[in-house]
């Protein structure tokens, strides 16, 4: 094509083959999902088009390993472009699949964990931990991650930015965790998240456990669990919970409007029915409200404690 109407043409050479074992995989690569292996297999029966995947200087595969893997199963030739350039294999990967739905933030946190960099490390270690906690707490269902928690809570809990996050609780708003520019998940996709918030999660989170521990367990399939109260891992709840334990009572000054978590423990113990989900809603304040029914329910010894009023 002649350069023209805006269109330069560049000096890109494209490669094919039919010996598969010249690639190799960078550690950081999606996993191969066999499934959408399978899909683009069929699609290459229907009609083959060679589109070529990308590969650097020493063949190792940057976008396109599910291509390839079609291509090998089918017999299909591997059509291919070798980066010219020295490149930094994770952060061509991030920018590559950053366009792919399916690429998720546990799928970077792979990505950025087998590269070495410690903050990730840390937050992988803190999510499993957690996740090993609650299970053992009772609550045997997983999230849409696989984990017992949500990734997006997790993120909130352990790299939470103190100035944003403690603003927007305080101020009551709709979605703490999600607020500030950019925001924590653009922040994890690009590979610098801080896990700067981790005292704080981990407390959160470990009380989440005592109040999981203190309930009763209900038998299914000769299991016992308390997936009855999954609710109270969710990011309605759990955000509730952060709220009270770091920001609620040095924002308020009245007594009656202070939270005292050994109070609620105690209320949870006398009446583990009151804390059963109810149609509260979907915001974290709706999960509020349910949390000060609880503490006020027969506990009037010091009048009522308001919890969800700034």
């Amino acid at each position: 094509m002649e350069s023209n109407n805006g269109v330069t043409p560049i000096n890109a050479r494209i490669y094919q083959t039919d010996n598969y074992d010249i690639f190799s995989f960078y550690n950081g690569n999606r996993a191969v999902d066999q499934s959408h292996v399978k899909n683009l297999l069929e699609s290459f029966n229907e009609h083959y088009h060679p589109i070529p995947i990308v590969v650097t200087k020493d063949l190792e595969v940057l976008d396109g390993q599910h291509r390839l893997e079609a291509s090998k199963q089918g017999g299909y030739p591997v059509t291919f472009i070798v980066s010219e350039e020295d490149v930094d294999p994770t952060q061509t990967i991030r920018q590559l699949n950053e366009s792919h739905k399916n690429f998720t933030l546990p799928k970077y946190m792979d990505l950025y964990v087998e590269q070495g960099n410690p903050e990730y490390i840390e937050f992988q270690s803190l999510l499993e931990k957690y996740n090993k906690e609650i299970d053992r707490a009772g609550i045997t269902n997983s999230t849409n991650s696989g984990y017992r928690l949500l990734f997006t809570t997790a993120l909130g809990l352990f790299c939470g930015r103190e100035d944003v996050e403690g603003d927007k609780l305080i101020k009551h708003f709709v979605k703490p965790w999600g607020s500030g520019s950019p925001t924590l998940q653009k922040i994890f996709a690009s590979g610098k998240i801080q896990v700067t918030n981790a005292v704080k999660g981990m407390r959160t989170l470990d009380y989440l456990v005592e109040i999981l521990e203190v309930l009763p367990r209900q038998r299914h399939k000769g299991k016992m669990h308390r997936n009855l109260y999954q609710h109270l891992r969710t990011r309605e709840y759990l955000c509730s919970l952060h709220y009270l334990l770091h920001y609620r009572n040095a924002n308020v000054r009245n007594t009656n409007e202070r939270f005292d978590p050994d109070v609620f423990l105690d209320q949870v113990k006398k009446h583990p029915k009151k804390l059963i989900l109810r149609d509260y809603g979907r915001l974290w304040t709706s999960a509020l409200s349910h949390i000060e029914d609880l503490y006020n329910f027969e506990n009037n010894a010091d009048g009522y404690i308001y919890l969800n009023r700034g």
